[in-house]
């Protein structure tokens, strides 16, 4: 055998070999959303949704599989995660007196995890007028074909469809796991919540921290009407007497006019409960939209 023939048997067998490992398969647990499996194999909600086209739009069945792709496979699926996760230019923020990483995090959309990332000498302290990377260069398409070869698969680095309605799911569900457990003030754990700690709580599990109190987390994000409201937003009310907010739930359902919200209620717990309540229509004050989504299907 020539030895241009072993090395077309050898490469054919290496691509074969690849091609295998590109997807994995995933079966789906109690309480799992797409969010979270996305989440935990580090790939995107659209490229499952384009592997499992069924499942789009539909709640998951305990022990379905899902194919799930493998970002560890090929070099040009990592090239492709790069350009896309890194599509944005690189940016830089000059640290003014009293800033924190939270509210940084927080004015350019990115994490806390990712700034530290980014940054790891600062992490305990930021110098004044310290310049703080905030995103990583992008790889140009000319370093990607140096990289992989001119046969580099390069996508557009628009997302066609937002990941966002997935996140909203997962916060939902995530607080909706407290449901019945009691009030606790000052409380952030299964032993108890009170109304601010259950978001808090929620919001950390994908990485954005917000301000402890109800009042503070009332000045986070965009404050919009009620007939824009949408699930996920917060919605505030003032249950005190005195017209200062003090009390926070997640919405949870939106029919008609009628709006629903988990939250956790003093003398109830965790409970979902309705703007057309008595009790909460007239004490109502605002809805925020923290995650910043301004359309969703």
């Amino acid at each position: 055998m020539s030895t241009y023939k072993l090395f077309t048997i050898l490469l054919l067998l290496t691509t074969s070999l690849a091609f295998s490992q590109t997807n994995i398969e995933h079966k789906v647990t109690k309480g799992e959303s797409i969010y979270a499996i996305a989440k935990k194999y580090d790939v995107k909600e659209a490229a499952i949704y384009e592997l499992n086209p069924k499942v789009k739009g539909k709640l998951l069945k305990l022990n379905s599989v899902l194919i799930i792709p493998n970002n560890q496979a090929s070099a040009e699926q990592t090239a492709i995660n790069t350009l896309t996760e890194g599509s944005s230019k690189a940016q830089n923020h000059t640290v003014v007196s009293g800033e924190t990483l939270s509210e940084i995090s927080r004015k350019y959309g990115t994490t806390i995890k990712e700034l530290e990332r980014l940054n790891p000498t600062v992490v305990n302290k930021l110098p004044i007028g310290h310049s703080l990377i905030i995103r990583e260069t992008p790889p140009t398409l000319e370093a990607i074909k140096k990289e992989f070869g001119e046969n580099a698969i390069v996508e557009n680095t628009e997302e066609v469809e937002s990941a966002e309605p997935a996140k909203i799911q997962f916060l939902i569900e995530t607080a909706s796991k407290n449901l019945g457990t009691k009030y606790r003030r000052g409380g952030t754990t299964f032993s108890g919540f009170d109304c601010s700690g259950l978001i808090f709580t929620a919001f950390k599990e994908i990485d954005f921290t917000l301000p402890r109190s109800s009042n503070q987390q009332a000045k986070i994000g965009t404050k919009i009407q009620k007939s824009q409201a949408q699930k996920g937003d917060l919605i505030f009310f003032a249950t005190n007497g005195r017209g200062a907010i003090n009390h926070v739930g997640m919405i949870t359902e939106i029919i008609g006019d009628e709006i629903k919200f988990i939250h956790s209620s003093v003398h109830l717990g965790v409970i979902v409960s309705s703007i057309k309540e008595a009790y909460y229509s007239k004490r109502f004050k605002q809805i925020n939209r923290v995650l910043g989504i301004m359309e969703r299907d």
